[in-house]
């Protein structure tokens, strides 16, 4: 029996991305704290996984589309020390990580998650792929950061299929495994989509709906939190999520009189 848990989209570096008490800072301390103290409650829920996968963007990277605007820090090697502080909170026995997108973890060719990855092997087996396959307990496991997105609600499981779709074809020609559960992040919203065969899900994240884009670009629901499966002689025995509403994510209301 083996007990996963994955996280992604920390967007670490970000003010409002996930930030350890030593990166708070002082006109968004509030609302770090609150995320803070979630992420805490779920560590120590959920602490010492077997496994736990790091499903990309742990870093916010430079944000020059913004003009470094909602940064803690520019410097992308403290953002992955970030990244890494927050890791540790699990104390698991072994992390799996997939690189993010190009423009958060790797804008001029760099992979910042890479550095983490080899920070974190230094005391916990740390592997980073850009796409993983992994068997455990008799299931295969298909996980990459990036998937597709809808404005709709009714079109948030269209990608989850097209993912099922291609791996159903690989595995026809023969050029991938049989797949049973697939993992997708980056949307900062989740959907668990089933059939008899197949689970598939888009993890949520981690990252704060406000800023500049939260609140002027991103659209329809967020989903801020973290899934662990349960996994046990090719069966999920048990999947659980977290999902925290909290109040930094709630529109701020003007109240005319």
């Amino acid at each position: 029996m083996k007990k996963i848990v994955i996280v992604s989209d920390t967007h670490c570096g970000s003010v409002y991305g996930l930030t350890p008490p030593s990166q708070f800072t002082t006109h968004h301390k509030k609302i770090q704290l609150e995320s803070w103290k979630a992420y805490q409650q779920m560590t120590q829920a959920w602490a010492n996984p077997d496994i736990l996968v790091i499903n990309g963007d742990a870093i916010e990277g430079s944000q020059s589309k913004q003009g470094s605007a909602e940064l803690i820090t520019p410097d992308r090697n403290v953002q992955a020390q970030m990244a890494v502080e927050c890791a540790k909170e699990w104390k698991p026995k072994q992390i799996f990580m997939t690189y993010g997108t190009a423009y958060h973890v790797g804008e001029k060719a760099e992979d910042f998650e890479f550095t983490i990855a080899n920070t974190l092997n230094e005391k916990i087996p740390t592997v980073i792929e850009g796409r993983l396959f992994l068997e455990i307990e008799g299931m295969t496991f298909d996980v990459r950061h990036k998937v597709g997105t809808s404005g709709i609600p009714h079109g948030r499981a269209t990608a989850l299929l097209k993912e099922m779709m291609w791996d159903l074809i690989e595995e026809a020609k023969g050029n991938g495994p049989k797949v049973d559960i697939i993992i997708r992040s980056h949307a900062h919203y989740h959907i668990w989509v089933e059939d008899p065969e197949k689970t598939m899900i888009i993890t949520p994240g981690l990252q704060l709906k406000r800023g500049r884009y939260g609140t002027r670009e991103c659209q329809g629901e967020i989903h801020w939190g973290a899934i662990r499966l349960t996994i046990d002689k090719g069966q999920i025995i048990n999947k659980e999520k977290m999902i925290w509403r909290l109040k930094a994510n709630q529109p701020r209301i003007f109240t005319i009189k």
